[in-house]
């Protein structure tokens, strides 16, 4: 699959999980995005406010600010509207809507696939793809 539509769209990835950044990592190098990695919701808050980032993958679970406590600081302090997708291994009824009601825009268990990863990106930021 041809992942081309998102090159070079500035992408955050907030994970504290060194493991799982370089899963995410790995999986947007596919896409030729611009990745940024904050290990931490404090760092993902001075990154955005510096950064026009295209969109932000928020893992949910942090120690100190947890993807919720940062996605409502990107929201409401900071009045930001990039598109945040939320990832979490905890795929618990009522998760999803906890996060939309947050104001995050899409929402990715873990663990994903590359293929489920991009789609929910597409999805998120609108975009369709042309076949040519």
């Amino acid at each position: 699959m041809e992942y081309t539509i998102l090159r070079n769209k500035h992408i955050l990835v907030v994970e504290d999980n060194s493991i799982s950044q370089m899963l995410v990592k790995h999986a947007i190098s596919k896409f030729d995005a611009l990745v940024d990695i904050a290990d931490d919701g404090t760092k993902a808050i001075e990154l955005a406010k510096i950064n026009n980032y295209d969109l932000v993958l928020m893992d949910i679970f942090m120690p100190e600010l947890d993807g919720y406590q940062t996605t409502e600081i990107i929201r409401n302090e900071l009045k930001l509207n990039m598109p945040i997708i939320a990832m979490t291994a905890l795929a618990i009824k009522g998760e999803q809507d906890k996060c939309f009601d947050v104001g995050m825009n899409g929402y990715i268990p873990k663990p994903f696939t590359t293929d489920i990863l991009y789609n929910e990106i597409k999805k998120v930021l609108n975009i369709e793809e042309v076949v040519a």
